[in-house]
């Protein structure tokens, strides 16, 4: 019996292929799998994808796979809901899944970041959102997207610097010449006024915005004052998130782990130590944990979670082969 664990992103999919004492057979790759934007066909497209390129690690074919015997679990970018959940579980069915779990990805998040236990993790890519879990109660806290929420995330670090150079542009304050070059060095402008059409162009490319947030990780590391600033409000920021993820589970007193998942937190002291003393504010016996594994090996716990196979054991196997 094999698990597979998917992590359907909006950027891109990822496949891990275990045993069923999670022996990790191999990984793969595939498009962007959001349920929102790319729809379930889009979603069992690159999921399939994904598969292949573990396939091609072992002497196995989808089919005999099936065959042999195989859990498959996904943790769906925009897949939050139950009616769409069980949209994208039927879909796996119908081309030859029988045995199937489906759930949005902060779940699988979680599950890697803290090695299959319970508590909260802290997701901050081009959007930011916690999620935790404490037995059978679970809570989300943001995710609301870049017009409604997202604080900390990639694209709230770009906007932030994005909007002091437009500030000084326009003399409201004394423009950096730092921040400023890299601004148009990155986005390609000349000047702060082409920003404009950029930023409010249909649709809005918010990987792209986003992306400058890695500049400003740069430029921190080189000693810039306000990148380093609004790192750290970043951290904040998402500590906010994870304390009200604790409360809501009632974990402010307990003593616990708090992860983290996405690509800002490779900005690392930047971000990580401010984070850290907003959950101590509130939660002082809860401790900032780098991940112990990915989402998808996340997704590979979420299946022996449910399929009730030995945790402890397909934990332990993915520890000894990562």
């Amino acid at each position: 019996m094999y698990i597979l664990g998917l992590d359907c992103g909006g950027t891109a999919s990822k496949a891990l292929l275990a045993t069923g004492d999670g022996h990790v057979l191999g990984y793969g790759d595939g498009g962007p799998a959001n349920y929102v934007v790319n729809g379930v066909d889009g979603v069992v497209r690159s999921a399939l994808q994904a598969m292949q390129g573990c396939l091609t690690q072992v002497p196995l074919d989808l089919p005999a796979l099936q065959d042999q015997g195989v859990y498959l679990a996904l943790g769906v970018s925009g897949a939050g809901r139950e009616l769409e959940m069980n949209d994208v579980q039927q879909a796996f069915q119908t081309v030859g899944f029988d045995q199937v779990v489906v759930s949005h990805d902060a779940a699988i998040a979680l599950l890697g970041a803290l090695g299959g236990a319970d508590g909260v993790v802290v997701i901050a890519g081009t959007g930011s959102i916690a999620y935790g879990l404490e037995k059978e109660q679970s809570t989300r806290i943001g995710g609301w997207g870049y017009l409604l929420g997202d604080e900390g995330s990639a694209f709230w670090i770009a906007l932030r610097a994005l909007q002091q150079v437009m500030w000084g542009f326009d003399g409201r304050t004394r423009q950096d010449p730092i921040l400023y070059g890299a601004v148009q060095e990155y986005f390609e402008v000349s000047d702060a006024a082409q920003l404009v059409p950029l930023l409010y162009q249909t649709p809005l490319n918010r990987g792209n915005i986003g992306g400058f947030s890695k500049e400003i990780t740069r430029l921190a590391h080189q000693g810039h004052g306000f990148s380093q600033e609004v790192l750290a409000e970043a951290g904040r920021q998402l500590g906010n998130l994870a304390v009200a993820a604790l409360r809501n589970l009632g974990l402010v007193e307990k003593k616990g782990r708090v992860g983290v998942s996405g690509g800002v937190f490779a900005a690392g002291q930047w971000v990580l130590p401010f984070m850290q003393e907003q959950i101590w504010q509130v939660a002082p016996n809860q401790t900032l944990t780098l991940p112990d594994f990915d989402p998808a090996a996340g997704a590979v716990l979420m299946a022996a979670r449910h399929f009730q196979l030995d945790m402890e054991r397909v934990a332990a196997g993915l520890r000894r082969s990562l």
